[in-house]
């Protein structure tokens, strides 16, 4: 689909409306939910914003490979019973798990509800779908969602800059933090090594922080990737990519767990 315009700021002034026209529909969803033995979903908001190309109903919030179930067409009404924060699409990662005209997953960024990247007052957070007991499953989700771009577009809040010589930074986007708080990924391992969290041998498990000694390639500031578990490893570049378990002319160093005080995703 087209790159949109940015909807934080496009639909900043209509939402505001929109929200409050939508109040009494999501009102009576509420009422009817609490009249009721079950929870009856919230209605009343509608995609937009696609420019025509429609909204895919995806299997999985947290994929960027999921496959599509459906494509809704802007102005299309949709029933949400719940949400989750997965993959980040333009800054928002919300997704609401819909039950009509179709059951699947849909990005908040392409509705018109509301708050950009809020629930719906009243949308109940969706339990027991996977990742959401690993920060480590997490942060692969979110790793693998910006797998192919070049650009941070402002994600947690920092400034919209390159990935390129930003590997400290983006491990630290992985597991929810706007700066990783190294000055180079060699500090980085350096703090880890003094804990005792290095480690030497095996395979790094997936979400694991993978380390390469200082060198010429990359600055003498060493280099960090995350490990996919599988012997693939996900790593800043011109732009973010799935690569072996080898940087030229860098020495591998070791693994670690990320920081225990890292919040996850």
């Amino acid at each position: 689909m087209n790159h949109p315009h940015d909807r934080k700021a496009r639909w900043a002034l209509p939402r505001l409306v929109r929200g409050l026209l939508a109040a009494g529909a999501v009102t009576a969803a509420l009422l009817a939910a609490t009249a009721t033995a079950s929870y009856a979903g919230i209605s009343g908001y509608s995609v937009t914003g696609t420019g025509g190309a429609g909204l895919a109903v995806r299997t999985s919030p947290y994929d960027a490979g999921a496959s599509a179930v459906a494509v809704l067409a802007d102005g299309a009404g949709f029933t949400t019973e719940c949400a989750v924060h997965g993959r980040d699409v333009y800054g928002n990662s919300v997704w609401h798990q819909i039950s009509s005209p179709a059951s699947g997953w849909i990005s908040d960024y392409y509705t018109n509800t509301p708050g950009f990247n809020q629930y719906i007052p009243g949308e109940p957070e969706c339990g027991g779908g996977p990742p959401t007991g690993s920060r480590e499953d997490r942060a692969m989700a979110w790793a693998r969602s910006v797998l192919g771009q070049a650009y941070t577009n402002g994600d947690l809040g920092d400034s919209n800059h390159a990935w390129d010589g930003w590997c400290d930074n983006f491990v630290g986007h992985a597991y929810g933090r706007a700066a990783s708080g190294y000055a180079t990924a060699l500090t980085h391992y350096n703090s880890l090594n003094g804990r005792g969290m290095i480690h030497t041998t095996g395979t790094p498990p997936a979400g694991a922080l993978v380390f390469f000694n200082g060198a010429a390639i990359n600055g003498y500031a060493g280099h960090v990737m995350l490990s996919e578990g599988n012997g693939s490893y996900l790593t800043s570049a011109p732009t973010v990519r799935r690569v072996s378990l080898s940087w030229p002319g860098a020495p591998y160093l070791g693994w670690s767990y990320a920081d225990p005080e890292w919040p996850g995703r």
